[in-house]
């Protein structure tokens, strides 16, 4: 009897999938975090909704407790090693020198980079360059702040098929991605944290079928600060931690990606420049909420 050409193709999708999985490690012990460090999460649509959201950062803190962590999210929507949506109109050479001077002012210790979920749209021959520009960018962090970097696999994709079309051969794609990027902190010696692997079991609900609803954050936030080596303390509870980290957030969203900014700082200065002094102001309000983070565990 011969069987069906899309049941051939789905079973080799599925063994795909696995044979490419089967290659990826829970991280690797990592360095531990350092108290009073500065932590930046750099990268695309998942690190930039949980500004407002704050479920990962949250987790983070409860998990690194007591250490009075500073966390700067510089997630930006779409984002890829290359910086094109942080150049606004321009090439992706200014957003790439947007984020090195951004970088320079906020002098990181630790910068968690999570990349590759964009870039897995292009398949295998998108491997190479991703690669090559993860290189290049890992090498501005080096230069313009020295901090530790830690690589971070993509999230996994939704297997959820009952609203949206299947993504089962972009999961295929994020696992080569991962693998890729396991490789590349091999080589460079740098830290490495397997989201994907951690997510890739499960079917996570989205908006849109690639962009994670807002109540799936809390589910992936212990699984997050698990992919860093870290695990959250056994019932601690402080309700108003998450809102003071995003009100702290919103307030740094501010500082660093201000309304107007060309106005402020680019083309049409002339007009308002004069406005961007107000934008360090922001700085002192942003050590505020922090100090109310953690004072949260000062009785610990």
């Amino acid at each position: 009897m011969m069987i069906p050409r899309r049941i051939v193709h789905m079973f080799f999708r599925i063994f795909s999938l696995w044979v490419v999985s089967s290659f990826l490690l829970l991280a690797a012990p990592l360095a531990p975090f350092e108290k009073n460090e500065t932590v930046v999460l750099l990268g695309d649509a998942f690190f930039e909704r949980d500004y407002r959201l704050g479920h990962l950062e949250t987790a983070f803190t409860q998990a690194t407790a007591g250490k009075q962590l500073r966390v700067r999210n510089l997630g930006w929507s779409g984002d890829t090693p290359r910086c094109e949506s942080r150049s606004y109109f321009g090439p992706p050479a200014e957003g790439f020198d947007r984020l090195r001077k951004q970088l320079a002012e906020i002098k990181p210790t630790t910068v968690v980079c999570c990349y590759g979920a964009v870039d897995a749209f292009q398949g295998e021959s998108g491997v190479a360059p991703f690669i090559k520009s993860y290189e290049a960018l890992l090498e501005m962090v080096k230069t313009s702040c020295g901090a530790k970097v830690v690589l971070m696999t993509p999230p996994a994709v939704s297997r959820d098929v009952r609203r949206f079309p299947s993504l089962a051969s972009q999961a295929i794609e994020r696992a080569r991605y991962a693998q890729a990027i396991k490789l590349l902190a091999e080589k460079n010696s740098l830290g490495f944290a397997d989201l994907f692997s951690l997510m890739k079991d499960r079917e996570w609900q989205t908006i849109n079928g690639v962009t994670f609803a807002d109540e799936e954050y809390a589910v992936i936030a212990p699984l997050f600060v698990k992919s860093l080596g870290l695990s959250l303390p056994s019932g601690a509870r402080h309700p108003s931690l998450r809102e003071t980290i995003v009100a702290k957030n919103h307030l740094f969203f501010q500082r660093w990606r201000p309304q107007n900014e060309i106005y402020l700082f680019g083309s049409r200065k002339h007009e308002q420049g004069r406005n961007g002094a107000e934008i360090p102001q922001f700085d002192p309000l942003i050590a505020e909420k922090e100090q109310l983070i953690f004072g949260t565990f000062s009785n610990n």
